[in-house]
């Protein structure tokens, strides 16, 4: 084993990427030693059983504040940098860092808070819509009226009686009363999210048929406890059981005060995606689908999330998810 390490050596032993060592030091300070700090900085012999220690503990789906005990039980001997050294550390980002969760649940906020007040702004529409449409439909209807009424009356003018008044009994004789049209009208109006609404209107009666093309998940899916899958393929939950419907809740309270353009779910065969595009043009995929545990149990399992259309990595994922478990 060499005497010293790079980032380079160090992620090729752990066989993971040179960011995730960095992020290692971030959450572990003190833990990975350091020998020089020249280009590339080295650390000492003993960061090489730190690093495999860490990663260890995070495949088996242990939380950082799990790994730092199991840290300070097994490298007491180790000695912590400094806060000015510390400082003066490289800040690259990590796999994850906490600032793109902040914006991550700020943005979902955002997008709830978006949805809800689009919502609210179309049924004011389709009521004013309404109102308009039934003013119309009666106006219609008089102009026919009075159009029939007086093509009737010519013709009856032009007869060879026409001089001689009828009595109220005989007009309503000759000229019965015109059968009412019911008028209809279909308005077709478009959402700025593409959304397209269809209304059919018919005297004193108002229909509104909108079609959307976004599902939901029954209540039944909503309900599972939801889990994810480590590299032993081994499911890891969260305490209490957690359900799918708790852990969209954990996202939306995170980002209250934020702002979003949209989220919604689809389903795509077997699997339900969660959508949720960010304002600064990012867009997440969170992947569920129903399975079952050695055990026999009904769990809802989280086992992809794409990024702007790409996938992420299965690292990647078990830290998003502890991340978010965190927040309970």
């Amino acid at each position: 084993m060499a005497d010293t390490y790079t980032h380079k050596n160090l992620a090729e032993l752990c066989g993971v990427s040179e960011t995730t060592i960095k992020s290692y030091r971030r959450k572990f300070p003190g833990f990975i030693p350091v020998l020089t700090r020249g280009k590339p900085i080295r650390f000492k012999s003993e960061a090489a059983a730190v690093c495999l220690r860490i990663r260890d503990c995070f495949e088996k789906g242990m939380s950082v504040n799990e790994t730092d005990k199991v840290l300070k039980e097994n490298f007491k001997g180790q000695s912590a940098e400094s806060p000015r050294r510390a400082a003066a550390a490289p800040t690259e980002s990590s796999t994850v860092s906490p600032e793109y969760l902040e914006k991550f649940f700020k943005t979902a906020g955002q997008m709830m808070q978006g949805m809800a007040s689009l919502a609210t702004a179309q049924v004011k529409a389709g009521q004013r819509l309404a109102q308009v449409e039934t003013t119309l439909e009666k106006l219609v209807e008089i102009e026919t009226r009075n159009s029939e009424v007086f093509s009737q009356l010519l013709t009856h003018l032009k007869a060879p009686s026409a001089s001689i008044s009828p009595t109220p009994s005989q007009a309503e004789a000759e000229f019965p009363a015109p059968e009412k049209i019911r008028a209809r009208k279909i308005v077709n109006v478009r959402s700025p999210e593409g959304d397209v609404k269809s209304y059919s209107i018919e005297k004193n009666k108002t229909e509104v048929e909108v079609e959307s093309k976004y599902e939901r998940p029954s209540d039944a899916f909503l309900n599972t406890p939801i889990v994810i899958r480590n590299e032993q393929s081994e499911f890891l939950g969260v305490p209490g059981r957690l359900p799918l419907s708790g852990f969209i809740e954990i996202l939306v309270r995170e980002a209250e005060e934020g702002g979003v353009t949209m989220s919604h779910w689809k389903h795509k065969e077997d699997v339900w995606v969660f959508f949720m595009e960010i304002p600064g043009g990012d867009s997440h995929e969170l992947h569920f689908a129903s399975t079952t545990t050695p055990k026999g149990n009904l769990v809802v399992l989280l086992n992809r999330l794409d990024v702007n259309q790409k996938q992420t990595t299965p690292q990647f994922l078990q830290e998003f998810f502890r991340q978010v478990k965190d927040k309970i």
